[in-house]
């Protein structure tokens, strides 16, 4: 279970930034609605798995908000200058799907988690700027990028914890 979670999130990552970058957002987000609903229908506690979910694209778009306020980032596909992307909403929906299985294994170590995000959290922004749907806008982004998930990442870990869709 945990090997497919990871590689459907790989999946859903990859082609949440394709589909930002080559203007075929309906389409990849369809995709990654599908990766969601598969992850819901195969938790025990489909109503823990849906809020932990929903939560997390919460937090999660509110630290890209900031980003996007401060002009720390900005993203390709979007509807609206001033809101962050539905692509980016997603992505956090599928980081969410990590949390109580392939990444479980952070849960037990604060420290990992939170080197985990410091490094984790840059390299995916800096893959998806190579792949031309985000772009950090300067010297401070990378930053801000590794303060941020350093934090987000065992604060998510923690919700995960109470939200676990998958507890027997």
């Amino acid at each position: 279970m945990k090997l497919i979670n990871f590689v459907l999130f790989q999946l859903g990552w990859f082609i949440s930034v394709w589909g930002a970058a080559n203007q075929k957002l309906p389409l990849s987000m369809i995709v990654v609605a599908l990766i969601l609903l598969a992850h819901i229908m195969q938790a025990s506690r489909k109503k823990e798995a849906t809020l932990l979910l929903l939560i997390i694209m919460l937090l999660g778009s509110i630290f890209d908000q900031l980003l996007l306020i401060t002009n720390l980032v900005s993203y390709q596909n979007q509807f609206f200058d001033t809101l962050v992307p539905v692509w980016i909403v997603a992505m956090w929906g599928l980081f969410a799907t990590t949390l109580n299985l392939s990444l479980s294994w952070l849960k037990s170590n604060r420290v990992l988690a939170v080197l985990f995000g410091f490094i984790g959290g840059p390299v995916a922004y800096f893959a998806a700027e190579q792949l031309n749907a985000v772009q950090l806008t300067n010297q401070f982004s990378i930053y801000a990028l590794a303060l941020g998930w350093a934090i987000l990442t065992p604060v998510c870990l923690l919700i995960a914890g109470k939200w676990n869709g998958f507890r027997t």
